[in-house]
């Protein structure tokens, strides 16, 4: 830690939490998991209660009723529920302030969708290249390096939005290490 009390080092951890590119790897997985559990669940309290899960919360809420204490585990299945759910809503809201504000917005959201977000995972590149091509603007045809370029600018734009502009605040501040002294 500096003499200003900001953490100048390199934190390997960070490196590994901040990884966006993991994140949207493992996306279409924890939606398709999370969605067979809400459906589950469902299932389940249609079953054994007759009722949907929400009418069945609703009615615990205003019956006063404590579901701390429940023996068939359900409060914790619906938090674990509720834990995804935020996490896809997380990226989801921050891929839509990419699409809404980025100069490139609206081309950087349909490479990340077909990239890593559709329900249906593309076999190869040229797949994703072929879906993309609706979305240009007529006459445009990309290729492979474009492409790639054109995802690591949209992967680039979601981390900056979920993390902040931490890169470059660290090397801004380590400008300002290498070319100020202080006189002491």
């Amino acid at each position: 830690m500096g003499k200003s009390g900001i953490i100048i080092g390199e934190n390997k951890d960070n490196a590994v939490y901040h990884d966006v590119v993991r994140l949207f790897q493992i996306y279409r997985s924890v939606s398709w998991r999370m969605q067979m559990q809400i459906g589950q669940v469902k299932h389940r309290f249609k079953k054994e209660y007759g009722t949907d899960v929400d009418e069945f919360l609703e009615s615990l809420y205003q019956a006063g009723m404590d579901i701390n204490e429940d023996e068939a585990n359900i409060k914790s299945r619906v938090e674990a529920i509720n834990s995804s759910n935020k996490f896809l809503k997380l990226i989801d809201e921050s891929v839509e302030l990419m699409r809404k504000y980025h100069p490139q917005g609206e081309r950087n959201y349909w490479v990340l969708y077909y990239t890593y977000m559709s329900a249906y995972k593309p076999n190869n590149i040229a797949e994703i290249i072929s879906k993309l091509d609706p979305h240009l603007p007529q006459n445009i045809r990309i290729n492979r390096s474009t492409y790639f370029r054109w995802r690591e600018s949209a992967l680039k734009a979601v981390k900056d939005i979920l993390w902040g502009y931490e890169d470059e605040s660290r090397k801004l501040l380590k400008h300002f290490q290498d070319t100020w002294t202080m006189d002491e």
